[in-house]
C-alpha cells in the first residue's frame, strides 16, 4: 500500500513534468516563430536599403560624369545641369518604384 502511494505521487509528477515540457516546446517554437518574422522584415527592410543605395549610385554617376576634366558645351550651362540632376532625380525616382513593384510582384515586400 506505501509503495502504491509513491508510484501514484511519482506519476503525478511525470505527468506534471510532461505538461511542462510540451509547454515549453510550444513557447520555443512561439519564439521561433516570431524570431523569423523580425528576421523577415530586417530583410525587407535591407531590400529597400539597397534599393535606395542604387538609386543614389545614379546620382553619383551623374555627378562623377560632370566632374570629369573633358570640354563640353552642356557643361558650361547653369540650366543643362539643373535639367540634368530633374531627370536624374526623375529617373530615379521611377526606378526605385518599379523596384519596389517588381520585389511587391514577386511577394518579397508586403503589400
Amino acid at each position: 500500500m506505501l509503495l502504491d502511494e509513491y508510484i501514484v505521487s511519482i506519476d503525478n509528477t511525470l505527468r506534471k513534468l510532461i505538461t511542462m515540457k510540451e509547454y515549453i516546446q510550444s513557447t520555443e517554437d512561439y519564439i521561433n516563430i516570431h524570431l523569423d518574422y523580425v528576421r523577415n522584415q530586417l530583410m525587407q527592410f535591407e531590400l529597400l536599403l539597397t534599393i535606395a543605395s542604387f538609386v543614389f549610385g545614379i546620382f553619383g554617376v551623374v555627378c562623377g560624369i560632370f566632374g570629369m576634366n573633358f570640354p563640353v558645351a552642356m557643361f558650361h550651362d547653369a540650366a543643362a545641369f539643373k535639367w540634368v540632376l530633374i531627370i536624374t532625380r526623375v529617373c530615379g525616382i521611377v526606378i526605385f518604384f518599379a523596384f519596389l513593384l517588381f520585389f511587391r510582384y514577386k511577394r518579397l515586400i508586403p503589400v
